[in-house]
């Protein structure tokens, strides 16, 4: 949910916040009958689709998306959640940070017809709620990882736990974005820790924002139960 007391991420600012246009209570004759507010969203600190223009000069932005690869938003999604935590200390950073390898993630997947996965949600078991919060942890594919994904014939989605798809501190430099960028579409800032693993059927059509190189999403998992594809 999004709300105003989120905690707003990258120095951005507040996450989400209105302005009243029109007061329903208001005592002015001519002020109309209905409360409207002006919405402020910062896509970032809230969970969102990231379009290669993101980080890419001149690549598609969220309505390009739209136009050439819709089946990015919605479709057959793989849960994996990886059991051992490998949380790293990296440098000087205080930000302890696990770069799941390439073996990581086939023996997350290796229950899994890989010639048909078209989308992967990657978390780990133990997660907590809005683990995108944590400024403590950090939760990346490595760049071989990334790359391996792209072999997987219909791949076009990475959806992530974490607020970033890269760890790169001290660097201008975002190599996961600009590998998975050549196949799929990114979401970031997930919530799955009610989530069990699984496959299930997603619809994940972010704000059809023009121009836009991220865009706010609100990912709704269908069971086989309640959804036939």
């Amino acid at each position: 949910m999004i709300s105003k007391s989120l905690p707003g991420l990258w120095a951005e600012g507040n996450p989400y916040s209105t302005e009243t246009i029109y007061d329903i209570c208001s005592p002015d004759p001519k002020s109309p009958p209905v409360h409207y507010e002006s919405h402020t969203i910062r896509p970032h600190s809230i969970c969102h689709f990231d379009a290669p223009a993101h980080i890419i000069p001149n690549a598609e932005t969220i309505d390009q998306l739209f136009e050439k690869h819709l089946n990015f938003f919605y479709g057959p999604v793989v849960v994996a959640k990886l059991n051992a935590q490998n949380f790293q200390s990296v440098g000087g950073s205080p930000i302890k940070h696990w770069e799941v390898q390439i073996s990581e993630l086939k023996s997350a997947l290796k229950s899994y017809d890989l010639s048909n996965i078209e989308k992967l949600f990657l978390s780990f078991e133990g997660a907590e709620p809005n683990f995108y919060l944590n400024q403590n942890r950090a939760f990346t594919l490595s760049h071989e990882a990334a790359a391996w994904l792209n072999t997987l014939p219909k791949f076009n989605l990475f959806g992530t736990i974490w607020k970033s798809t890269d760890f790169q501190p001290g660097k201008r430099e975002r190599p996961v974005h600009v590998e998975l960028f050549k196949k799929s579409g990114i979401i970031e800032c997930l919530d799955l820790s009610l989530v069990p693993p699984g496959q299930y059927f997603l619809s994940a059509f972010p704000l059809p924002t023009v121009d836009a190189t991220e865009s706010p999403v609100c990912p709704v998992l269908f069971t086989k139960n309640e959804i036939h594809w």
